[in-house]
């Protein structure tokens, strides 16, 4: 139900991310790289169009520079922490992203199965401190 005169505004988390400038690994005019505040593992991260379109939105060479970032996260993530793979999700609409999530055989706990909760067992300012680290030791960069 809408009530006449009032303008509905539409929430979206990733413009949210990206307002509260929390957590931010790297970023540049089109993209930004930041730890998830409510990570579903360790080490997850989303790289995220920093304009609020979706996939129909925007052209393949967009959808193929985030890919481009998402490699290099991937390198970075694997060196921070050993993970056994990944999960990338691309969050497709109302707000393009991907998430990248490390993965670990048995991951998923009895905490997980029973109790729909996951166990982390780092903060994601540590996360963030973490990947910075690393970033710095491989001389890299994850925006070019």
């Amino acid at each position: 139900m809408f009530v006449k005169g009032v303008k509905y505004v539409e929430l979206c988390k990733i413009c949210d991310a990206i307002r509260s400038r929390k957590f931010v690994i790297d970023e540049d005019d089109n993209y930004i790289v930041y730890v998830c505040e409510r990570p579903y593992n360790n080490g997850h991260i989303v790289v995220a169009l920093k304009e609020h379109k979706s996939i129909d939105d925007v052209n393949e060479y967009t959808i193929c520079e985030m890919f481009k970032i998402v490699k290099r996260c991937l390198k970075v993530l694997s060196e921070a922490y050993t993970p056994h793979g990944f999960n990338i999700d691309i969050i497709y609409r109302p707000h393009l992203a991907m998430q990248v999530v490390p993965r670990w055989n048995g991951d998923a706990s009895f905490v997980s199965v029973f109790h729909n909760t996951r166990v982390i067992a780092e903060p994601p300012q540590y996360t963030l401190k973490h990947i910075k680290e690393v970033i710095n030791n491989l001389g890299i960069k994850i925006l070019e």
